[in-house]
């Protein structure tokens, strides 16, 4: 949609400078995603109400300790948005981990330009707001973004981060909002939710999302397969900027028998997108568009970040990271991850307990992906490929960024005293992405790798894991599967440890599990730490549960150990059954007999 105020009052030099920066378009969830956009949504703003700017938070207050977390968003000039979106989200993390400091950094200059100007508040950006956790002392330090998908603005924040992995004792990032299934099933929950008083079956509930040319987009049409999932049949999505296009959305809304249409936004803030090209009155909105065709239409301004049920998902995500960030026994002695006091340090192995280390040969010669747990979310491994030959193992590493020149097989200390020809330097593939190749001794054990930062020119410790659960069945050598008969496990009651996969996190399952062994066949028995699941589902195979009351307990077959298991859990939790895909692994080296 045209602002013509906006190109009367920019010089020559600034339109074509805000022009180049255009050309590369970037989306993030929030309702500006170049600069373009965010100088017509400061320039809107003028023309309109947004609310007092002094009842929003900056948060960006010293004093700030040695466990800080840094919420990241792209910044809105609309006050009371920001105050109850962005604000929303900080409070909710503030509420949740209150041994942690939260502030904010925002990444669009020209958003925090304007607001200075317009209302005299002044906030951070990402840049500033890092560098004033370094001169606070901050030790732990993680970084929530408030994005709705890994896309571009995603990565580039990343990377911005990553350049500071030496100033802090540890440092973290958290995952965007639509990661996971489950972060899928609990979005369109919050939005059926917050819609309900809509939903009378004759009315089009149809969400705006802003759309990117990164493969992040195909988040709307997982969005989408989403609603029909949970029956959400007369919800809707399309996106300003990409597909589904408005066009598509009418067309979709047009088969059915509609006489209503309501419209939301699917951002974290409902602000420029939002006000004008969605609601607003100009010819090319999609209010005038739906109005022209003869439906009744009723929008919504609220972002999703104003939605408690969106706010908790982000507050879960900076717990994953919280429990991902390594802390030693010398820094973090008397408290775990996320704060809490414990009574002991901290420094537990990235190992599950019980799993012993796979070495070459209980492999077949190939190369399969696997999956990779990384002890820094500044070296991030976004893909894996391990190769098995003549009784030894590499991996291929695709990094999602491009901070770092060279690996070694080794601690940060030996990389720095070893000539520079046992560097492993990085391979650009045709597409940009950075890969290392290494040597790996051994899957299912933790691995030092240092990693020397481009920016910083200095070697930091990392530690991996090779995770052999993640790996085809085709990739093991047939001797190597422990069934229920290759342990030796005659008839009776057995105990062994087990754990759980997938999900959101949240879930748990208790171990060491029940294990019966009868006539050469395996059950175990699995209790859920909730009694909202109604069934599993394994092989095509459903399993109900085997209790009346409390916990959720389930009796299911094992066909072997120390392979993932795939499952299939329905929750009654939300307000519709939704069902998850977890991975249950039983562990052949902690079995032990029952006790009696």
């Amino acid at each position: 949609m045209k602002r013509k105020t906006i190109f009367a009052l920019l010089s020559l030099a600034a339109i074509l400078t805000l022009c180049a920066c255009a050309a590369a378009p970037r989306s993030d969830g929030t309702e500006n995603t170049d600069a373009v956009e965010a100088a017509d949504s400061a320039e809107e703003a003028d023309d309109m109400a947004t609310g007092d700017a002094a009842l929003d938070n900056p948060r960006n207050q010293d004093g700030i300790g040695e466990r800080e977390l840094l919420a990241v968003s792209f910044g809105t000039s609309y006050n009371d948005a920001r105050r109850l979106s962005i604000g929303g989200v900080e409070d909710a993390l503030e509420a949740a981990f209150p041994d942690w400091s939260v502030r904010r950094g925002f990444t669009s200059q020209i958003v925090l330009d304007h607001v200075a100007k317009r209302d005299g508040v002044s906030m951070d950006n990402v840049s500033a707001a890092l560098n004033r956790a370094v001169s606070n002392g901050v030790k732990y330090l993680v970084v929530q973004p408030t994005h709705l998908m890994d896309g571009f603005e995603y990565h580039d924040l990343a990377e911005e981060v990553e350049q500071y992995a030496d100033a802090f004792a540890n440092l973290s990032m958290g995952a965007p909002l639509l990661t996971s299934d489950d972060d899928f099933a609990r979005v369109a929950e919050a939005v059926r939710a917050s819609t309900a008083e809509y939903d009378d079956g004759d009315t089009a509930i149809c969400l705006m999302g802003h759309g990117t040319e990164a493969a992040s987009n195909a988040v709307y049409g997982r969005m989408q397969e989403e609603f029909a999932a949970q029956g959400m049949d007369h919800y809707y999505l399309g996106t300003v900027e990409a597909e589904p296009s408005l066009e598509d959305l009418l067309e979709a809304v047009k088969a059915g028998s509609y006489t209503k249409v309501v419209l939301l936004p699917l951002m974290i803030v409902a602000g420029d997108h939002a006000s004008n090209d969605m609601a607003g009155g100009e010819p090319d909105s999609w209010k005038s568009v739906f109005e022209a065709e003869g439906y009744a239409v009723t929008c919504i301004l609220h972002g999703l970040g104003e939605l408690p049920e969106i706010q908790e998902i982000f507050v879960d995500h900076a717990r994953a990271a919280m429990e991902n960030l390594p802390t030693d026994s010398s820094s973090a002695a008397g408290t775990d991850k996320t704060g809490a006091d414990t009574g002991e340090a901290s420094g537990e192995s990235a190992v599950p307990p019980g799993l012993s280390p796979m070495f070459a040969d209980a492999l077949r010669e190939g190369a399969w992906p696997i999956d990779v747990d990384s002890s820094s979310s500044m070296f991030r491994v976004t893909g894996c490929t391990l190769a098995a030959s003549g009784g030894t193992m590499t991996a291929e590493l695709a990094m999602g960024g491009t901070g770092y020149l060279y690996v070694y097989p080794g601690t940060a200390e030996e990389a720095a005293s070893a000539s520079p020809s046992d560097w492993i330097p990085f391979v650009e593939t045709s597409d940009g992405v950075h890969t290392f190749t290494i040597p790996v001794s051994a899957l299912d054990a933790e691995i030092p790798c240092a990693a020397y930062s481009k920016n910083r020119e200095q070697w930091y410790d990392r530690t991996l894991v090779f995770r052999s659960a993640s790996l085809p069945q085709d990739a093991m050598e047939a001797e190597t599967i422990v069934s229920a008969e290759s342990p030796g496990l005659a008839d009776g009651a057995y105990m062994a440890v087990v754990t759980l996969g997938g999900g959101s996190g949240r879930a748990a399952v208790a171990s060491p599990a029940a294990i019966t062994v009868q006539d050469g066949v395996c059950t175990a028995e699995i209790a859920w730490n909730s009694p909202n699941y109604d069934y599993m589902v394994i092989d095509g195979q459903r399993y109900e549960p085997v209790n009346a009351e409390g916990d959720s307990v389930f009796r299911i077959p094992v066909a072997s150990f120390d392979r993932p298991l795939t499952v299939t859990a329905d929750t009654t939790a939300m307000s519709q059954p939704h069902e998850i895909e977890y991975t249950l692994l039983f562990h052949a080296s902690t079995i032990r007999e029952a006790a009696r």
